[in-house]
């Protein structure tokens, strides 16, 4: 499961990144369309690397399935 998570990471960061520059590959620069794609991208990227960050902090024994057991 840790192998899933850690690709679906890199997936979300590389499609992050990708939103933010295709405007630039693309020609659209700094229309609306190539704005909205970067603020986007930029707001996907900081999720992926926070949930990579929240999921990597050690939790507290006995604490660490969904029931709380």
């Amino acid at each position: 499961m840790k192998s899933l998570f850690y690709s679906w990471l890199v997936f979300q960061i590389l499609i992050g990144i990708w939103m933010f520059i295709s405007p630039f590959v693309f020609g659209f620069g700094e229309t609306d369309f190539g704005v909205n794609n970067m603020i986007f991208g930029g707001v996907v990227v900081i999720l992926g690397v926070g949930v990579y960050l929240l999921r990597s902090e050690p939790r507290a024994k006995g604490n660490n399935s969904a029931d709380g057991t």
